[in-house]
């Protein structure tokens, strides 16, 4: 019984005690009601009505706000902003509060305003902007390879814009030594107008260009917004295919499809035209009979191929106003690929090799992927001076898969994964392709390297890691059960002492 009422006590004195220190914290305490601009903005735009309440901390306090110049707001509402005074409940009696109020904002009222009272103070920061309008810019222009051309940019509002170019998200500064690019701005009745010149224009120039109005308020430096605009820059000029103007040969099998890509580049869209080759002459092919991307880019030509059609020529025809080019397209019969002509070790690392594999030029094309069988030298046992391969392992690769080719010469650099280090191989190579596949290469003896001692202490780590967190994980889950044990006891002992 004695322990209740101690208890009983001790609940009737913290809450007086607290209720006495809340009373006293919050007649101290001076509040400013937070600025809030609204979803995903930063500032408020002019001509608005707008105002902010500051609640003093004594019943005896008066409660000033001042301007962002240090001046003392008037009560009396004969400007566009003034204070009204009023009181509002607490606990147990009133304090004095200021409203901050503006009749319609303008930029000039972006700043830090200051509420005091009883020598306390507190700052709200204000953002007014009229937003920036881009007028008169054109959002596409046109212009000839190998001249100049000036894009523009007008922007108004207030605070005054400030306009900066970009180009593939880099800024375009202004640099009188830039044989490409200048940059100037002047002055005209719809407001402040940038200025790119692009000079000797060339196909990659073609594309977006941004212009971003800064608007950034002078009394505060935090007052800043930017509104972008694109600017579309055209430029006029002759097809040119993508892959080259050299003859393209396609080898096929007979009774399957085979798709004929015209691909250029070009502005404005260029129309395609198909032909085949009929001795000397050319003899065009229904327009039905091919199929044109929307965007002009690429008009494809399908033919199911039979016997027929090994050994002839088709030609694409790409025209627009500033030119045509042609290209030739030649079907031939798809065999079983060639094994290679040179076959050897281009690199090596501890756990791959990078193979040279060449082939005839002509023969080459054929070559859709290769086979690779390799065999440890511990098990490189011979027969009849034969490697019996079945006790080794084989990885097939697509051409497409390829380190790198070598068209001129017919060739590729291939790489074989996954090897042991310091290990001798025997391997070797043949060509694939839907067809089949072309007789083995002769056995090449490899070796890889050394595996350097950086990357085995950086392995070493690797396996370390999940230890360290499993580690981490039984620390924390039997913290986290004592924790759970110490409020379980605790709970226990009040119940008993109540």
């Amino acid at each position: 019984m004695k322990c209740f009422k101690i208890i009983l006590f001790l609940i009737y004195f913290n809450i007086v005690y607290g209720l006495k220190t809340i009373q006293k914290g919050f007649l101290n305490t001076l509040s400013v009601e937070p600025i809030y601009y609204g979803a995903d903005k930063t500032y408020f735009p002019s001509g608005i009505r707008k105002s902010v309440i500051c609640k003093g901390g004594g019943k005896n306090e008066k409660v000033q706000w001042r301007d962002p110049s240090g001046d003392v707001v008037p009560t009396v509402a004969s400007d566009h902003v003034f204070v009204q005074e009023y009181f509002v409940p607490a606990y147990r009696t009133r304090v004095p509060a200021a409203v901050l109020v503006f009749t319609h904002t303008t930029v000039e009222d972006s700043g830090i305003w200051e509420c005091r009272a009883g020598g306390k103070k507190k700052e709200v920061s204000l953002c007014i902007i009229d937003p920036a309008e881009f007028v008169d810019t054109p959002t596409e222009v046109t212009a000839d390879l190998g001249r100049s051309i000036t894009l523009t940019c007008q922007a108004r509002g207030d605070p005054e814009p400030r306009l900066v170019w970009y180009r593939n998200g880099e800024p375009i500064i202004e640099d009188m030594t830039s044989s490409k690019y200048a940059v100037s701005t002047k002055f005209n009745s719809q407001g402040f107008e940038g200025l790119l010149t692009v000079r000797s224009l060339e196909r990659d120039d073609s594309g977006s260009y941004g212009c971003e109005a800064i608007q950034a308020s002078p009394h505060d430096e935090d007052c800043s917004i930017s509104k972008n605009i694109n600017v579309t820059l055209n430029i006029n000029y002759a097809p040119m295919f993508l892959d080259g103007n050299e003859t393209s040969t396609l080898f096929v099998k007979d009774d399957k499809l085979a798709e004929l890509v015209c691909s250029v580049d070009a502005f404005p869209e260029p129309t395609y035209r198909w032909f085949k080759e009929v001795g000397s002459d050319l003899s065009e092919i229904a327009q039905s009979e091919t199929k044109v991307e929307e965007d002009g880019s690429k008009a494809v030509l399908t033919l199911e191929v039979t016997e027929a059609h090994f050994g002839q020529r088709f030609v694409c025809r790409a025209t627009n106003q500033y030119g045509t080019v042609d290209k030739v397209f030649a079907i031939q019969k798809l065999e079983k690929p060639e094994p290679p002509i040179e076959f050897n070790i281009n690199n090596s690392s501890y756990d791959s090799i990078q193979l040279s594999v060449i082939w005839e030029k002509e023969s080459f094309y054929q070559v859709a992927g290769v086979e690779i069988e390799y065999l440890s030298a511990d098990k490189a046992s011979r027969r009849k001076g034969m490697f019996n391969w079945k006790k080794g392992t084989s990885i097939k690769i697509k051409s497409d898969e390829f380190d790198a080719v070598e068209t001129e010469s017919g060739g590729a650099l291939i790489t074989l994964p996954d090897l042991d280090e310091e290990t001798t191989y025997w391997i070797r190579i043949r060509a694939t392709n839907e067809v089949g596949s072309s007789s083995w290469s002769s056995p090449l003896k490899i070796t890889t390297d050394i595996k350097p001692e950086m990357e085995e202490v950086q392995e070493n780590l690797v396996k370390k890691r999940p230890e360290s967190h499993d580690s981490e994980a039984r620390f924390y889950g039997l913290l986290f059960a004592g924790g759970v044990l110490v409020v379980a006891f605790g709970s226990m002992f009040v119940v008993r002492v109540v």
